[in-house]
């Protein structure tokens, strides 16, 4: 028969190795799943024909559901929703520059095939897979549009705070928002716009700003006509003392940081 200080001991023992292999244990990691939003790509093949070089679309899927990009000709942008790895792109509003021989016939089929996205994949190495109508191969965008990389103190989204000599918007808040890849978006009281930009020192080029269509109504459609009005005039960008950031032109427009 055992003694009880034997069996005492082995229990003693038994506990000491059971907690000594928990210690040890490696705690599972749960990566990180790819996510959509707030990424920047450069399409590299659309329908399995590869894009111009010196044109390529782009597409930037911003966390706030909005898409925005180039189809290699016009700017364009509009919603997009996800549900797992369904992806469904909304109403798409673009400039309207004549795109004539390869560029258009590309951006014809770029803008198809975006508008008719059904899933979405990131795979290794890190590629983006729209599929649907016609499959959109991308690459994470590292070139952005000509001209220099704009300053810090520009990227970032931005309140409207006062247009011209007054602060009074009818409790409207219209929007911009500059990312690091040369795109620009924003909430023009009503509707949303989207487009590009390039900055050389404090010099500030819009590339051309596309909005959607929805019909607004007194006072939101005389914000939103004056403010892009403003928008259009605008040449020169700084951040005051304050921190504000004064987009300059025949009518100034200063923004406080969202």
């Amino acid at each position: 028969m055992t003694s009880r200080p034997a069996a005492d001991a082995a229990v003693s023992l038994l506990l000491v190795v059971v907690l000594a292999a928990c210690a040890t244990a490696p705690i599972p990691s749960a990566s990180a799943a790819p996510t959509l939003g707030d990424t920047a790509w450069t399409v590299m093949t659309v329908g399995g024909s590869g894009t111009l070089v010196d044109a390529r679309p782009t597409m930037a899927f911003g966390a706030d559901g909005q898409v925005t990009g180039t189809s290699g000709c016009n700017s364009y942008g509009g919603p997009y929703t996800l549900d797992g790895d369904a992806i469904q792109v909304g109403e798409l509003a673009s400039t309207l520059i004549l795109c004539e021989g390869d560029r258009g016939s590309q951006e014809m089929a770029f803008m198809a095939a975006l508008r008719g996205v059904q899933t979405w994949r990131i795979t290794e190495p890190r590629e983006l897979h729209l599929a649907g109508l016609s499959e959109i191969v991308a690459q994470p965008a590292i070139d952005g549009p000509s001209g220099s990389p704009a300053d810090e103190g520009l990227v970032g989204r931005w309140d409207l705070a006062e247009m011209g000599p007054t602060a009074d918007l009818a409790h409207l808040l219209p929007t911009i928002e500059f990312t690091a890849d040369g795109q620009v978006s924003g909430s023009a009281a009503c509707n949303t716009f989207s487009g590009t930009y390039t900055t050389d020192g404090s010099a500030l080029t819009f590339g051309g700003l596309a909005t959607t269509k929805i019909g607004c109504q007194r006072p939101a459609s005389a914000v939103e006509a004056e403010y892009l009005q403003a928008l259009s005039g605008v040449t020169t960008w700084t951040v005051e003392p304050d921190g504000r950031l004064l987009l300059d032109g025949p009518v100034p427009l200063r923004y406080t940081r969202h």
